[in-house]
Order: structure tokens, then sequence, then C-alpha cells
């Protein structure tokens, strides 16, 4: 008798799995929706123009990648620093960095508490989706980090990786060809180690003044995203973790300083200027560190091309060494 009310109150959540999966099939089938919501398209160029006038080049054309998403005009050998770091998703618009941003306000927990931390993380991942033209890269990552947010929000922290899941899978009813889509796996593996694995670490690194919450929203990030980088760009960055630590807390400065260059330079020149000499010292620190690890000798290696059971092993080991330090 036992088994049978087992196996009845686990019936609606295999008739919903069914159902879902027949849901899905027939969305593959219908080919999905693609959503096209660049409205602020117009704005955004013309404060990608205000940029120029206020900082040299590569910082204004770092900014405007940070801050707007407009990276294509990056110079080659700062591209190619920041991918050799693996830090190239902090000035494109991908939800790998609205992850990390908004990890670094939900960080501050311990100091002004874990509600209005959670809450500054929200509204920094809405004014990063508007500032950027609400590109559907950055919307995805936005809409599965305010649903896991939610959850904490409300005290339901130990549900935080199911209201993502389930969000990632209402999301693909959408269009389940983003399911092969690399902006959308790294918005999720992302945003997965920000609200599940940096909690962990922040436990044992919130000890270390300074770096203990970049530390531990930049290595929870990375530990997800690393075999999805390995296995499509073909390299593995030995000093990304390094280069992310000392860069990751200059980006939310970066960001309030140049919205507020942005603002008070479109009143006043002046005003705009002075607050970008401030802001020009940030940017000039972050392309030396970027640079400074991109000439070591050793900065990242060539990885070719993997079997997928390697990554689930590589998964099932990460699980353990997080269970135990959990416990």
């Amino acid at each position: 008798m036992e088994q049978i009310y087992k196996f009845k109150a686990k019936l609606p959540v295999f008739l919903a799995i069914i159902l879902y999966v027949l849901f899905f099939h027939l969305r593959s089938i219908q080919g999905g929706w693609d959503l096209k919501m660049d409205i602020l398209k117009t704005q955004r160029q013309a404060l990608d123009k205000k940029i120029s006038q206020f900082l040299p080049s590569p910082q204004a054309e770092l900014l405007s990648g940070i801050l707007l998403g407009q990276s294509k005009n990056l110079p080659g050998r700062l591209k190619l620093a920041l991918r050799d770091t693996s830090t190239l998703h902090i000035v494109v618009a991908s939800g790998q960095n609205l992850s990390m941003v908004a990890g670094f306000f939900t960080g501050f927990s311990g100091f002004i508490g874990r509600r209005k931390a959670l809450l500054a993380g929200v509204l920094a991942s809405i004014f990063y989706t508007l500032l950027s033209g609400m590109q559907v890269p950055i919307l995805r990552a936005a809409i599965m980090f305010g649903f896991a947010s939610i959850a904490q929000f409300f005290g339901r922290e130990k549900d935080g990786w199911w209201v993502l899941l389930l969000t990632a899978a209402l999301m693909l009813l959408v269009n389940p060809l983003w399911i092969t889509n690399l902006s959308f796996q790294l918005s999720f593996l992302a945003t997965f180690g920000v609200i599940v694995i940096s909690p962990i670490f922040l436990r044992w690194f919130k000890r270390l003044p300074i770096i203990g919450q970049d530390l531990s929203v930049t290595l929870a990030a990375q530990i997800m995203v690393t075999p999805l980088i390995a296995q499509n760009f073909h390299q593995i960055s030995f000093v990304s973790l390094a280069a992310n630590v000392l860069i990751l807390w200059t980006i939310s400065f970066i960001m309030i300083l140049g919205s507020l260059m942005l603002l008070v330079g479109t009143i006043w020149s002046t005003a705009g200027l002075i607050v970008g000499v401030g802001l020009n010292i940030l940017l000039t620190y972050f392309i030396y560190i970027i640079s400074f690890f991109s000439n070591l000798p050793f900065s990242w290696e060539y990885v070719g091309e993997q079997v997928w059971i390697v990554w689930v092993g590589y998964y099932m080991v990460m699980s353990a060494i997080m269970l135990s330090l959990r416990k």
C-alpha cells in the first residue's frame, strides 16, 4: 500500500514531464518564436557616440561593450587579450555578463541582508537589460535570474535551482532551438553558478577582505561554463580566475560611473569630462590587468574536441565537491 501511495504522489510529476516533452516536440516542429526586441537601438547608438566624446580609445570601446553591449568596435589586440583570459563575456551582450554583474550585488548579502542584496541584484539586471536595448541574450538571462532570485527572496533557497530549471524549460517552449544556442547555455549555467554554487563558496571566502564575494561569484560561474567554453572555443584559460577576480570588482563601479557620466554629460559636458577622469582610471586598470595576464606564456592552452561523456564526468566530480563543501 505504501508503494502505491508513493506512486500516486509521483504520478502528477511523471504526467507533467510527459506533457512537457509532447509540447516541446510540437514547438520544435513549429520552429519556435524568435524574439526581436531591440527597441532602444537608436538611443543606444547615440549613447555609444557620446561615450567616445568623453573617453579615449580603447577605453571608450571597452565601456561601450560593458555598458551597452556594443563590442564590435573593440581593437583586435584587446579582443584577443579578452579571449585568452576568458573575460570576453564581460564586454559582449551576453547573459553570463548579466548573471555575474547581478551576482556581484547579491554577494553583499552578508552586509546589507539577503533580501536587500537580492533586490539590488534584480534591479541591476533590469537596468542592464534596458540599457543594452533588451537584447534577447540579456533578456533571457534577466528572466532566469529574476525568477531564481524571487525564490530566494521568499526564503526558498533550496528551491532556487528548481525555479531556474522551470524558467529555462518554459523559455524553451517559446523557442526550442534556444537549447542549442551558446548564449542561452551560458546564461543558464552562469546563473546556476551564481544562484546555487556561489553561496557555498561565500561561506568559505567571506573572511577574505575585498575579494571574498568576487572570488565566490567568479569561481562559481567559471566552474559551470568552463566545459562549454572549452568545447566551443577549443581553449582553456589558466589565468581566467585570477583575471576575473582582479577586474570583476570594477564592473559595478564602471557601470555606475559610466551611467553617471552619460547622464550629467548630456546636461553639462564639463561635468561629464570630470566623471570621465575617474572612469578612465578604472578602465585603464581593467585593460592593464587583461593585457598582463594574456601575455603570460601559460595563459591558455588549446583543447581539442571532446566527447560529451568527458564533460558529464566533469560535472559529476564538481557536484561531489560542492556537496562536500556544503556539508
